[in-house]
């Protein structure tokens, strides 16, 4: 049975908005586009073509250019997407801060607010700062008159399908917090909810360093670990929404064991933490103190030892180092490549990440512009 027919003959505005939607798909991935070029791209004739650039700049969502100069004869009009006809709210919740990010349709970020917190805030003040992020953010002058179509949240824990925090250990009271619910007289438009590991791999893979990568894994090495799993293009959560959570016995605690001797040699009384003593050995690493490179390459061959299962079972493409330790760029990046280079039959290329501490925030703007392409 030829299903296209039958669609076509029984639904032609799902058809229409199938092509809507392949039209929309394509001007996004364009910084302008002829009627021709269009119908070349999604496969339809130059009037339907015709019809759906003019059906979308009825709807807002196309701007047509000012015509070309210098071409003989008529010149053949021209668009591009109106990025700017929508936004979303990007908001990466942690432990030492609360960053929103307002972004346009094509993910760029318009404007930005940060709100420092503390580890151990309780979940009420912490989500008041939620609250004042989100509202300073969108009394940004950038931010004018916006109404966001969509907010996603990245938060730590384990967050399960429906979007709930199922488990927290990192942030107090956060076991059981309904984001979306709380959050819901914050913003306007549905909110999305995700673990933050998992949002960074999306910007990672949509916007970041591993753009176009089919399967690769994003390692979070910050004062905690954590893993992404990206695979056939698509951010891969599991059955519960707790792909690549980290379990007891792993080996993963023993890396940060190296990081914290060095700083309690070397810092005195003060008691080590896994965040000071990163900084702590970074810097001195970057100021060429040999004992502390040594431990950073233990540190970052401890790492690819724990990870090199992960590689093995899913043979990805590309690894991507994020969080601040990675910062410490190739002191990290080149050990921990070696390493995986001796326990991997096909090792993956090692990247360092180019969106920081950034993200989460950015691949919750990004999760929150998929429910609304979705929706179209």
């Amino acid at each position: 049975m030829d299903l296209s027919n039958r669609t076509t003959s029984g639904d032609p505005s799902l058809l229409r908005r199938l092509n809507a939607a392949a039209a929309l798909r394509v001007l996004r991935e364009r910084d302008e586009i002829t009627v021709p070029e269009l119908a070349a791209l999604i496969g339809v004739s130059r009037p339907t073509a015709q019809d759906l650039t003019a059906q979308l700049l009825r709807e807002g969502r196309l701007v047509e250019l000012a015509p070309g100069s210098g071409s003989v004869g008529r010149p053949a009009r021209r668009f591009r997407f109106r990025a700017e006809a929508g936004h979303v709210l990007g908001v990466d919740i942690g432990a030492h801060k609360v960053l929103v990010h307002l972004a346009d349709l094509l993910g760029r970020t318009v404007a930005a607010e940060r709100v420092a917190v503390t580890p151990d805030l309780p979940a009420d003040r912490r989500l008041d700062a939620v609250r004042r992020a989100l509202a300073g953010c969108l009394a940004h002058p950038r931010a004018a008159g916006v109404r966001p179509l969509a907010t996603g949240v990245g938060t730590s824990g384990m967050v399960d399908t429906q979007g709930r925090v199922a488990v927290s250990d990192s942030l107090p009271e956060w076991t059981g917090i309904d984001l979306a619910a709380e959050l819901a007289d914050a913003t306007t438009g549905p909110v999305l909810v995700g673990n933050d590991i998992q949002l960074a791999t999306l910007a990672e893979c949509t916007l970041g360093v591993s753009v176009g990568t089919r399967d690769c894994l994003y390692l979070y090495v910050g004062n905690r670990l954590g893993v992404g799993v990206w695979i056939h293009g698509e951010l891969h959560r599991g059955h519960h929404g707790a792909a690549g959570e980290m379990v007891a016995g792993d080996g993963w605690p023993r890396s940060y064991e190296r990081l914290l001797d060095w700083f309690a040699g070397h810092r005195g009384d003060g008691e080590p933490t896994r965040e000071n003593a990163a900084r702590a050995v970074v810097t001195a690493a970057a100021r060429g103190d040999g004992g502390a490179r040594y431990t950073l390459r233990a540190f970052a061959e401890c790492l690819a030892d724990s990870l090199a299962r992960h590689v093995a079972l899913l043979d990805p493409q590309a690894v991507v180092l994020g969080g601040g330790i990675s910062r410490a760029g190739a002191l990290l990046s080149e050990p921990f490549a070696a390493r995986l280079g001796t326990l991997c039959l096909s090792p993956p290329v090692v990247q360092t990440s180019v969106l920081g501490e950034e993200s989460t925030a950015i691949g919750a703007a990004r999760l929150a512009l998929d429910h609304i392409e979705n929706l179209v």
